[in-house]
């Protein structure tokens, strides 16, 4: 007498089985990868434009009032800004003036378009100026003030708006829209003194 299986039961092939599984991974798996690539490629890029901003506030801290400085702290940032952070991306960089309350007191605004020059032209920086509220003549770095609001040793910093550009196709990947984040740094510091 011959035993015949159950008329469900059949045969599995672990050959289609493991294609199936593989079919089923292998999209998550490598969405997981260009993340990880992506969320490198975009720390880098926030840590390149914060240093930029550290440095360009202690170039204008050290600076004060002398004339051009802010031609200095513009070719500062150009100098920091390097791969894989595009100069290009840059939207704006402020220069102001504010107190112990992060106060804005007024604000210098440069774009990065056309060109600027200190007063030799020996340096020339890729941005125009377009807002005029801090300017150098009067930033004070006296000890016991300048009058006119400056009681004493005026607080300086420098924010740098940066527009990132996706590196990875990740947002199409995971059906993200919009567009990529805008950094926004700033660091402040006070002008180094002078008596």
């Amino acid at each position: 007498m011959r035993l015949v299986g159950h008329p469900l039961r059949h045969r599995r092939n672990p050959r289609g089985q493991a294609l199936v599984e593989f079919a089923l991974v292998i999209p998550v798996f490598l969405a997981l990868v260009v993340a990880i690539a992506e969320f490198a490629f975009l720390l880098t890029v926030k840590t390149g434009v914060t240093y930029a901003s550290q440095d360009a506030t202690q170039i204008a801290a050290e600076l004060g009032n002398t004339s051009d400085a802010d031609v200095y702290i513009l070719q500062q940032i150009e100098e920091d800004v390097q791969a894989p952070v595009d100069k290009a991306k840059i939207q704006s960089v402020s220069v102001f003036w504010t107190d112990l309350n992060s106060t804005n007191k007024g604000a210098n605004t440069f774009t990065r378009s056309g060109s600027m020059s200190d007063d030799s032209g020996t340096v020339t920086v890729p941005y125009t100026q377009t807002g005029f509220g801090y300017p150098v003549a009067s930033r004070c770095n006296v000890i016991l003030g300048c009058g006119s609001g400056h009681p004493g040793v005026d607080w300086i910093g420098v924010t740098i708006t940066y527009s990132y550009q996706w590196v990875t196709p990740l947002p199409g990947m995971i059906g993200l829209g919009g567009s990529p984040p805008t950094f926004v740094e700033t660091n402040t510091s006070r002008l180094e003194p002078i008596r």
